[in-house]
C-alpha cells in the first residue's frame, strides 16, 4: 500500500457492554473490510506471552500478528511483538497527568483552549500525540496490507479518539457510534461488578453518551452513523448493510456465520465465545429489579 495514500479508516465509539465487539466481528467478516478488534491492543495490565489472540493463539505465536510485525517495520516503525502497540493517546503515564493533558473536558470548547495552551508551551506534546495518530495509521496500514483488504475497522471505543485520529494526515475517518439499551449496559455492568450501584451505572453510561454527542460535532454528520444494538442484533443483515453503505462497501445477500471467518480480534472476552448465535440479550428484565429500572427511568429522562 502506497504509504501517501489516505485509508479509509472506520472507528467505533461506545460504552463498554454495548456490542462492539459483535460489531467487529460481523463487519470483519467482510472481504472489504479488515479488523482486529480494539486498535489499542491489550492492556499493559496483561501479559503479552500468554494473551490470547479470538483465533485461539497467544498473540506473540499468531503468525498473523508476526506478519503485521513485519508490516509495521517495512513502514519504518520500528515494533516486536514482546511489545504493546501504544497506540492509545496518552501524553502521560499517570491519571492526572493524563485527564489534564489529553483526556476528555466534557467541553469542546474547554478542550480546544487546553490544546492551545499545552501544545504552545510544550510543543513537543503535539508532536507526540501525532506520532501516537501516525502510529495508528501504521497499524491500520499493516493489516490491510497482510489481509489484502481495503477498510480498516478499530473499535475501541474511547470517543476522545475521535480529536485525536485525525491528527495523522492520511487517516480518512468515518465514525460510527454504537448505542445500547442502557437497561441491558447496566445489567452488564453489575453482572461483572455486583458492588456498583445502578445510580453510578446510569452515570458512567449519560457521561458515556454526552461525551461521544458532543466529539461527534467536531466531525462532518456525513461522516458519522448512529448504530442500535438491538436492531443489529433483530434485523441483523439489512443493519448490517446500512453500515456497509455508510462506509462504501458492498453489501452481503446473505449473513454468513462469522465465526468461521478468519479472525484476529483483540478486546474483551466476548471474542473467545464459540457460539456465533446471535441472540438479544435482554438479561436485564430479570437481573434488575422494579424499583432499579424506576431508577434508571428517572435518571435516564432527567438527562
Amino acid at each position: 500500500m502506497n504509504p501517501a495514500e489516505k485509508i479509509p479508516f472506520v472507528f467505533l465509539t461506545s460504552h463498554a457492554f454495548s456490542g462492539s465487539t459483535l460489531t467487529s466481528f460481523l463487519m470483519g467478516m467482510h472481504p472489504e473490510i479488515a479488523t482486529v478488534g480494539e486498535l489499542t491492543g491489550p492492556a499493559r495490565r496483561l501479559d503479552l506471552q500468554t494473551y490470547p489472540c479470538s483465533c485461539g493463539k497467544l498473540f506473540q505465536q499468531d503468525p498473523f500478528w508476526q506478519d503485521v510485525a513485519t508490516a509495521v517495520n517495512q513502514y519504518g516503525l520500528p515494533y516486536s511483538l514482546n511489545n504493546y502497540l501504544d497506540t492509545r493517546f496518552e501524553l502521560s503515564s499517570h491519571s492526572l497527568g493524563q485527564r489534564l493533558l489529553a483526556g476528555s473536558f466534557r467541553s469542546n470548547a474547554l478542550e480546544q483552549l487546553r490544546d492551545s495552551v499545552v501544545f504552545t508551551l510544550w510543543p513537543g506534546k503535539l508532536a507526540q500525540l501525532k506520532e501516537q495518530a501516525r502510529r495508528n495509521e501504521l497499524f491500520a496500514r499493516a493489516v490491510l496490507d497482510v489481509t489484502g483488504k481495503s477498510i480498516f475497522l478499530d473499535t475501541a471505543k474511547d470517543p476522545m479518539r475521535i480529536r485525536y485520529l485525525p491528527l495523522a494526515p492520511n487517516i480518512d475517518l468515518h465514525v460510527i457510534h454504537l448505542v445500547r439499551d442502557v437497561r441491558g449496559v447496566v445489567a452488564s455492568i453489575r453482572s461483572r461488578h455486583p458492588d456498583t450501584n445502578v445510580e453510578t451505572a446510569v452515570r458512567s453510561w449519560i457521561a458515556r453518551e454526552k461525551n461521544i454527542n458532543r466529539l461527534l460535532e467536531t466531525i462532518p454528520t456525513n461522516r458519522q452513523i448512529k448504530l442500535n444494538y438491538e436492531e443489529l442484533v433483530t434485523d441483523t443483515l439489512p443493519t448490517l448493510n446500512k453500515l456497509l453503505a455508510f462506509v462504501g462497501a458492498q453489501p452481503l445477500e446473505t449473513l454468513g456465520d462469522y465465526r468461521e471467518a478468519e479472525h484476529h480480534i483483540l478486546g474483551n472476552r466476548m471474542r473467545k465465545r464459540q457460539s456465533s448465535e446471535i441472540k438479544l440479550d435482554e438479561k436485564w428484565r430479570t437481573a434488575l429489579s422494579t424499583e432499579q429500572l424506576q431508577t434508571i427511568s428517572r435518571m435516564v429522562g432527567a438527562r
